[in-house]
């Protein structure tokens, strides 16, 4: 399907600020007018009758403000759903209301634009919160195909009298396509103009499968009339008018969305806070005390009862409990409310100590789940109405709405065995469960879990052979498409190169170590442990320095120096930070590298990866992550947080800008990056008993053996030293301590940093989540300033 070829591009651009999205024609072969025609009638003309339960603090589960939006995430036994709603006031710009389902990703977005009468007001529309509730429709109603219907209602006031803006109604990622990119949709997911008066207007949207059919209802309140003028051009869409008949006083109105969802897979029942974290340590384990404490916060006790901790993060549970369900976690709301495989494998990783079997293996389900023919692991899903669309655009209309995965990400594939071995083999949550979990037979994929898991395990082994038999740095792993394939998720984001460092250096080795686990404990075939242990020592000991970048130290001052000017940034940032010796090497890991072997110069985070995934670290990563634990730009350390990347040492001066605070994964802080180094950190040092009560994860089968030999030299205090600075920059990120990623933003006053909004500035205007599933990785975080549990508050 193509845009409509007689409506030009300048105006799809107009669409957000001046009209709405243009409409499917009643006489659109797709779906049959007539039986839209029947549904509309039937459904219209009867009243609601509701089930509701209002936003109470048992189900209102997210109230948080985000870059210029409220954002409420409810969910009950009925439904769950993701309200988002523009937070300012303004005579220019339209108000932006978007409400987002888990189940089938479904929702709409609609703008509601100011008409600036005289003496009007700045628009702002405000949700009455205590009507948030979840509606259903009767089921006894004779409507075809629009039974069972449920959705969320809430009532709004108005300021300013507003116009109906764009209107998408349908599958959220419709929704983010259309604000992240420029402003263009396509006609198929057009809605049609439903009954309508001066009090009472319905939008319906039939979706693509033609059988689920999707509703927005707004109904005038106190004060309020509504002017509808169909269209007599049927590619347009209504014109319509929310007025106050008192121009002095605010407008009010309700609206109702609901969608009667068909597909396959249902969303499975949520988990709450007490089936997803554990509410105390299991005592036939070796749980440390710093896991005690953490589990404590997160329950809102620290031994004195629920409520009685000042500071502790009860709100950030219920948070991430949102994104979370007994089949599948979701990577965040309101734009990635589905299942992303490294997203939740990641944050299963960071996460594990504090689990419930019950979340565990609600991770490691919909992993299993999606595994493919060939062992790998899914990145993406897609679901409801849009996997229609992509069927349809992928020549395959006779699967419906049947979800695709995507397998694009290489990372992914080596992410799901270590998670799962430490599970099983590791903690008291995961002891004896694996035989029944493996036993389970897939309901989206042939065979059982045990039978997709050793597609997976077949899958590592075969890709770790290349290099395992000759060490040429080209035949390390490749990403599989030509532009992502890791956590950077973008050509930009891994400077082009096409070998990863975490991939090679920490996912891949971690891998091979989690069949070796596997095997000796009889949870997969003894034979596996045979072909996965001889490859282990090469991977450990020879991928890491086909990353490592040496220059001298004059060269490195030199190109710091240059870096300092072309960032615009100060000398200053580098008073009482020591210098480079000229006389010395300075050696650091690239991020990547090209297919030829040549290195990608940047410095980056990503050596947390391999503190917490690796089993042997070389001393060359762990003294290169205490030169990279530095103050900016010499190292990663903002005094707001750690930036991912940082191109100072780069002979390619041009990647200063591809790096710059405006990128994605560019001098930029991912809060749960910051999680991952700070566990991988805990976890090095617990080897050598310095973790200071820092460790909260149980040790891993294959750590049980004597101390490294580097915690008797400088190293370890080296480390512990770069675990003190890492802390000092975390908590001068206390208030974005669970945002997923902000920009430091220089201050050439105060020669310091302070906390940016990264979409404001970027040049792609990417818009982040409020709620974003690894962005809660600090739960299970103690700070070793204080002994003090980030789920308690930082010091």
């Amino acid at each position: 399907m193509k845009l409509n070829s007689t409506l030009g591009h300048a105006f799809w651009q107009s669409l957000a600020i001046s009209s709405t999205a243009f409409w499917i024609s009643p006489t659109a072969a797709f779906p049959d007018p007539s039986r839209l025609d029947k549904q509309i009638t039937q459904f219209s003309s009867r009243e609601y009758a509701t089930e509701s339960t209002n936003a109470t603090s048992s189900n209102l589960l997210g109230d948080v403000f985000f870059v210029g939006y409220d954002n409420y995430a409810f969910r009950d036994d009925v439904i769950a759903a993701q309200m988002v709603i523009s937070a300012n006031a303004s005579s220019s710009r339209p108000s932006r209301l978007i409400v987002a389902f888990p189940e089938g990703n479904t929702g709409f977005a609609t703008y509601f634009i100011p008409t600036n009468g005289t003496g009007s007001a700045p628009l702002q529309v405000v949700p009455d919160i205590e009507s948030l509730s979840s509606i259903t429709f009767p089921s006894d109603s004779t409507a075809e195909d629009a039974t069972n219907q449920t959705g969320i209602t809430c009532d709004l006031s108005f300021t300013s009298d507003m116009s109906l803006g764009v209107t998408l109604i349908g599958s959220i990622r419709t929704v983010r396509d259309y604000t992240e990119g420029s402003g263009l949709t396509n006609e198929i997911f057009n809605y049609t103009l439903g009954d309508y008066n001066a009090t009472y207007l319905q939008l319906v949207r039939p979706w693509i499968n033609g059988t689920t059919v999707q509703y927005l209802t707004f109904m005038a309140g106190d004060n309020t009339q509504f002017s509808v003028i169909p269209s007599q051009n049927v590619t347009l869409p209504p014109t319509v008018a929310f007025e106050r008949t008192d121009k002095g006083q605010n407008g009010s109105m309700s609206f109702k969305t609901t969608f009667n969802y068909t597909d396959l897979p249902k969303l499975a029942p949520g988990l709450d806070a007490q089936s997803l974290f554990l509410t105390s340590v299991p005592t036939d384990g070796n749980g440390s005390e710093a896991l005690t404490k953490v589990v404590e916060a997160l329950q809102g006790t620290n031994g004195t009862g629920e409520g009685n901790v000042t500071g502790s993060a009860l709100a950030e549970v219920k948070q991430v409990s949102f994104l979370t369900y007994q089949d599948k976690f979701l990577a965040g709301g309101w734009r990635f409310l589905t299942y992303f495989g490294r997203d939740t494998l990641l944050t299963l990783r960071l996460l594990l100590p504090t689990f419930t079997s019950t979340a565990a293996e609600a991770v490691l389900t919909g992993v299993m789940e999606r595994i493919n023919g060939s062992g790998l692991v899914c990145h993406e899903e897609t679901i409801g109405d849009y996997a229609s669309f992509v069927n349809i655009q992928n020549n395959q209309s006779e699967l419906g709405a049947a979800p695709s995965y995507n397998y694009v990400m290489a990372d992914t594939d080596y992410l799901l065995l270590p998670s799962l071995s430490h599970y099983f083999l590791s903690t008291p949550q995961g002891a004896n469960r694996s035989e029944a979990f493996l036993d389970t037979t897939a309901t989206l994929q042939n065979g059982t879990y045990r039978d997709l898991l050793l597609k997976n395990v077949d899958h590592v082994i075969n890709m770790s052979k290349p290099f395992a038999s000759n060490t040429s740095c080209e035949n390390l792993v490749h990403i599989r498409d030509t532009l992502v394939g890791n956590w950077r998720d973008s050509g930009v984001g891994l400077g082009y190169g096409k070998i990863p460092f975490d991939i090679n250096t920490a996912f891949v080795p971690s891998a091979l170590r989690a069949i070796v686990d596997l095997s000796n404990a009889n949870v997969i075939p003894f034979n596996y442990s045979s072909a996965a242990t001889p490859l282990i020592g090469t991977w450990e000991t020879a991928a890491a320095p086909c990353f490592e970048v040496t220059i001298s130290g004059q060269e490195a001052q030199s190109r710091l120096d240059n870096y300092v000017q072309q960032a615009n940034l100060s000398q200053a940032l580098l008073s009482g930070v020591e210098g480079f010796n000229a006389t010395d090497n300075v050696t650091f890991y690239a991020l990547s590298l090209d297919d030829d072997g040549s290195p990608v110069e940047v410095l980056n985070s990503d050596l947390g990866f391999t503190l917490l995934y690796g089993n042997n670290v070389p001393t060359g990563i762990l003294q290169a992550t205490v030169n990279a634990l530095q103050p900016y730009p010499k190292g990663l350390l903002t005094n707001v947080g750690m930036v991912v990347a940082n191109a100072a040492y780069d002979s390619n001066t041009t990647n200063i800008a591809v790096f710059d605070e405006t990128a994605y994964h560019g001098a930029v802080v991912w809060s749960w990056q910051q999680a991952l180094m700070a566990a991988g950190l805990a976890k090095q040092l617990d080897l050598c008993g310095l973790a200071n009560g820092t460790n909260v994860d149980y040790p891993e089968r294959s750590l049980t053996g004597s101390a490294p030999t580097w915690c008797n030299t400088t190293l370890a205090s080296d480390l512990q030293q770069a675990q003190v600075r890492l802390w000092d920059s975390i908590g001068g990120s206390s208030s974005a301590l669970f945002s997923e990623v902000y920009t430091p933003l220089f201050d050439n006053s105060t020669n310091s940093f302070t906390i940016g909004d990264l979409g404001a500035i970027s040049p792609t205007g990417t818009e982040g989540d409020a709620i974003q599933l690894w962005a809660y990785a600090f739960l299970a975080a103690v700070d070793p300033r204080s002994g003090r549990p980030v789920a308690s508050g930082l010091a």
